[in-house]
């Protein structure tokens, strides 16, 4: 499998999730599968978008089709998720897998599936807000409407550590990590915090310079959502 082709294939499946949010129909996980010349690189996609496969499901109450299901299980078949993460990246990536079957567990009715280890050890100290707000911003699709769970607590409880780090890449014009943070920043308003940021001034200023990259498009379009629903 080819790292660009699975890049390639993750925007295009990102794109697909967007166009399902603003009610172009279903993702289609199986027809994106096929519509793939490489069915391996289309899994990995699935693998990297992650639970954000989801959130038309999450956001629109849509039904999750069997044939989709059997992608996602077909998509961990060929790369297991990480379950005991040994070091920086591998820790992402476990939280990452975990947030991909805790959304199919839920949208499946199985069983809920185990936390793979300390936020703490994904995240590092909040005091060191500018590494912790990267490691924040690599777990994105853990912030989604409803999100719960161990790491979204360790980030609503670091609102201002939070808040220097999404200024911090706006200021620096990393506007793809901030995409990322800005999600984050609007999840933690929907959960009525109080913020030194205006959450719906960061969306729109942030998605007049992030570019027209899908998955960072994707994250924007999360952050807007909870912004008009809180």
């Amino acid at each position: 499998m080819d790292a660009s082709s699975c890049a390639g294939d993750a925007a295009d499946l990102a794109g697909r999730v967007l166009g399902a949010l603003r009610g172009s129909g279903g993702v289609g996980l199986a027809d994106f599968l096929d519509s793939r010349a490489d069915p391996t690189s289309g899994l990995g996609a699935v693998r990297l978008v992650g639970a954000d496969v989801f959130l038309p499901h999450v956001v629109l109450d849509r039904p999750l089709a069997a044939e989709d299901v059997e992608v996602v299980a077909s998509a961990f078949q060929v790369f297991p998720p990480v379950t005991e993460p040994a070091g920086p990246e591998q820790r992402v990536m476990a939280w990452h897998d975990w947030s991909t079957a805790r959304l199919l567990a839920r949208l499946t009715g199985a069983a809920a599936v185990a936390a793979p280890d300390d936020p703490a050890d994904v995240l590092g100290p909040a005091g060191e807000w500018a590494r912790w707000s990267v490691a924040v911003a690599q777990l994105s699709s853990l912030a989604h409407p409803g999100a719960t769970g161990p790491v979204v607590d360790a980030v609503a409880a670091q609102p201002l550590a939070l808040c220097r780090g999404v200024l911090r890449t706006v200021l620096r014009r990393d506007f793809a990590t901030a995409s990322r943070l800005t999600r984050w920043v609007a999840l933690v308003h929907a959960a009525g915090a109080r913020l030194p940021v205006d959450p719906v001034s960061l969306v729109d200023h942030v998605a007049l310079r992030v570019g027209a990259e899908p998955r960072r498009l994707l994250d924007l379009a999360v952050a807007r959502y909870l912004v008009g629903a809180s």
